[in-house]
């Protein structure tokens, strides 16, 4: 198993349940109120950690009332969190989750996750270069991602960039990136490209994956687009299907499986996640996987 390292963000979530969407100005009441941990740095360390992966994540927390709370988490779900971030005077990050009907609306607050900078990267640099696969999200400065992507990738590392949420990248840094793991809504910003779906696909043989939800996902194997179904589930919170999926990814490419086995075992480990209300609450464990795939 090769060496995972994230760099990305740290969230506490908030969660409300309502089954109107609210008006501008309108007010309304809400079924249920409930906290979670997530981000998308954090959510994806976790899916990975759970399936086995080795995983360091490099992120920033404030010194602040969650900050015990997430270090227990964290060691509690085998995530390495050594070169945590610990910032002063600034609260951790948060986001605000509007659930309705097992769909989502989110505001995402940075807090400390700004902090994960140049500065603190460059701190770590030498460290960096233990780890074998790094995975990224947008939530934390682009600058960061821009600065980190160019060095890894003279090392010869394997980069994965799941691009959300959504900012134009250069062609040049897209060059540098292994594998690309945007939704179906986000594909055409990050690439700068309006094209149908199977065009801009065609431009990127085995590195742009992209999640359609139920419709499941495609990629473009340098032969024929290859669409890989989403296992039917009774869908409960979607939010961290996509987080679920890009970790459970990214432990297939650690184990050195083939990228269409990947790419499976991402759509089975996004299809259990959704089960539960929770960006972290319901992912899977690899026993959870390895009964799926005994039952068949």
């Amino acid at each position: 198993m090769k060496k995972i390292a994230v760099i990305g963000s740290i969230n506490i979530d908030f969660f409300v349940e309502s089954s109107i969407v609210p008006k501008f100005g309108e007010t309304v009441k809400g079924e249920s109120f409930f906290q979670d941990f997530g981000g998308k740095g954090a959510n994806q360390a976790v899916a990975a950690a759970r399936l086995g992966g080795d995983v360091t994540l490099f992120g920033s927390i404030g010194n602040d009332e969650q900050k015990n709370v997430l270090l227990n988490h964290f060691k509690n779900e085998n995530v390495n969190i050594e070169h945590l971030n610990i910032v002063e005077d600034i609260s951790t990050g948060a986001a605000f989750i509007e659930l309705h009907n097992s769909e989502n609306r989110i505001i995402i607050v940075d807090g400390a996750n700004k902090y994960t900078d140049i500065a603190y990267v460059e701190q770590n640099l030498d460290g960096l270069l233990e780890y074998d696969v790094f995975l990224f999200q947008l939530e934390i400065p682009v600058e960061t991602i821009e600065y980190l992507i160019p060095y890894l990738h003279k090392h010869h590392k394997t980069i994965i960039l799941d691009p959300a949420p959504a900012q134009p990248l250069s062609a040049e840094l897209l060059e540098q990136i292994t594998y690309l793991t945007p939704n179906e809504h986000e594909f055409s910003t990050v690439t700068k490209d309006e094209r149908d779906i199977t065009d801009v696909l065609k431009d990127y043989p085995n590195k742009l994956i992209i999640t359609r939800g139920e419709k499941g996902v495609s990629f473009y194997n340098g032969k024929e687009i290859v669409m890989i179904p989403a296992r039917t589930t009774m869908a409960v919170d979607t939010t961290g299907a996509g987080d679920t999926f890009t970790g459970a990814f990214t432990v297939g490419i650690a184990e050195g499986k083939p990228l269409e086995e990947c790419i499976r075992l991402g759509t089975l480990a996004a299809s259990v996640a959704v089960t539960k209300k929770g960006a972290q609450s319901g992912m899977p464990f690899k026993g959870d996987i390895e009964n799926l795939v005994s039952e068949g």
